[in-house]
């Protein structure tokens, strides 16, 4: 099975190549899954991405209850 694959574009907008090649814009608020647990969310909890910003560090960093997480612990659509 591929990754799907997260680039990004704008702090409101996301776009998402999927497994099959499909290119998806996606605006804020965006419904994530989480798939790896982290800070007070367990894995499998739906969310919200509020904000997308690129951090030199983690790549890029998505806003969820007003905190920053990398957004390798999230799913997105």
């Amino acid at each position: 099975m591929k990754k799907q694959k997260v680039e990004f574009l704008h702090p409101n907008v996301l776009l998402v190549i999927s497994p099959k090649g499909i290119i998806l814009e996606l605006y804020t608020p965006i419904r994530a899954e989480v798939v790896r647990a982290v800070g007070n969310l367990p894995k499998g909890t739906q969310v919200y991405i509020d904000a997308i910003v690129q951090d030199p560090k983690h790549k890029i960093l998505y806003c969820v209850a007003s905190k920053w997480y990398p957004y390798h612990h999230f799913k997105v659509g």
